[in-house]
Order: C-alpha cells, then structure tokens, then sequence
C-alpha cells in the first residue's frame, strides 16, 4: 500500500478541540473511576496523560527536549485543574505550527506529523473516556477513523517493527472498510498469506489499538495473528 495523504489541518483542530472537550466533561464527572479500556488509569489519570503529552509536543516544538525526552510527569490533581488550558494551548500551538519547520516526529521530520498524530491520539482516548459511562460510546468520524488507519499502517506498524516490539513475517494484512468501500493492505514488512480483518473505519483503528477485541474483526487468514497483534 502506498502512505495516504493526511486530512487538512482544520480537520485535525476541529477533532482535538471537540473530541478533547469531551474527555475533559467525562473525567471530572469521573475522576477516580477506572477506565475500562486502560485499567491502570482513573479518569484524573486520563487527563494527567494527555497534559503530559500536550507539554511535551510544545517542548518539541520549543527544541527543549530532545526526541529521547521522556513525557512530562502531571499531577491527576494537577491535571483535572490544568486540562482545559494544556488542551486550548495544544491547539493554539498547532494552529500556528509551519509545515516545513523542522522538527523531530515518528514521520515526516517536521511539524506537519503532529495535529495529526495529536487528533488521532486524542480521538482514541475521547473513546476511552466515553467507557467511563458506557458500554458503547459513539464511533470515531469515519473521516477520523480511516486516516488514523492510514497513520497506524503507515507510521507505526513500520516503527514497531523498526524498533523490534513488532516481530517482522511474510505475512498480509487487509483490512475491508465497511462504511467507507476501502481495501487496505499492509505487508508485516514482506507479503505472504492473507489475513482479513473487515468492519467499520471506527471499528479497525480501534481494534488495532486495542480498544476493541480486533478478533471480533476477524474474517479469514491466520487468527493467531490476530490473537497476538502487538500493544505498539
């Protein structure tokens, strides 16, 4: 498969600016409850993460960390006071970020990876938080969705594999957007026997990050690769 090109920059703000929103009405509604699709967090923690990585994408930015730097550590008392200002300071920066500036990400080197690496981070954890009140929160946009797919295939599966928490395998995997009419394929990094995955845009990038069983996707090809697709 061939990278797709990213949603425009406007796309990206409206879904941190709104998906955002949500996580921060869910968590402090519900603070010390447990998110069931991140059981080692509450909802304070939720927010703590997402202040943390708001800081750190502004210290990228600032050239105050290097690309090693580790996230910065917040507070869950902390975050649930502070959530509302990382989060607009987080579109603040993001708006105004340029394209060509350098700047260290997972791909391409400059700043134009990060609206939607931070939508895309943002969407996922919008259904987290939505967990902490029910057992079925509203899809991702399909627009959302399909491009978080895209990254995921793109960036991450070639990071993982770079890295070695993916092992690599002759092995295809396809995936059958239902709402969408899309095939996609991925090669885990050298083609071979075919693994189908079919469902709704929301549903495949979800599944992939592990906040849905992906074997509830599953359709044909080999389900042990399904059974133990990597946490990337």
């Amino acid at each position: 498969m061939t990278a797709a090109d990213p949603l425009i920059r406007e796309r990206y703000l409206h879904s941190i600016a709104t998906d955002g929103a949500e996580i921060g009405r869910r968590c402090r509604e519900h603070p010390d409850r447990t998110v069931p699709t991140c059981p080692d967090w509450t909802g304070a923690d939720l927010l703590a993460h997402l202040c943390g990585f708001a800081m750190w994408v502004d210290d990228l930015h600032a050239g105050r960390v290097a690309m090693t730097g580790p996230t910065p550590v917040v507070d869950p008392a902390t975050a649930v006071r502070d959530y509302d200002t990382r989060l607009d300071s987080l579109g603040a920066l993001l708006r105004d970020n340029r394209a060509v500036v350098p700047n260290w990400s997972v791909a391409p080197d400059d700043a134009e990876f990060w609206p939607r690496r931070a939508a895309q981070d943002i969407a996922v954890h919008r259904v987290d938080a939505a967990r902490l009140v029910t057992d079925d929160p509203d899809p991702v946009p399909a627009d959302v969705a399909l491009d978080g797919v895209h990254e995921y295939l793109d960036v991450f599966v070639a990071t993982a594999f770079a890295g070695g928490a993916a092992p690599e395998s002759d092995a295809t995997l396809e995936l059958a957007v239902t709402d969408l009419g899309h095939t996609l394929r991925r090669d885990l990094p050298r083609p071979g026997p075919v693994t189908t995955l079919r469902g709704t845009a929301s549903d495949l990038l979800l599944g992939l990050w592990h906040r849905r069983d992906p074997l509830e996707l599953f359709v044909s090809g080999d389900r042990a690769l399904v059974e133990t697709w990597p946490h990337i």
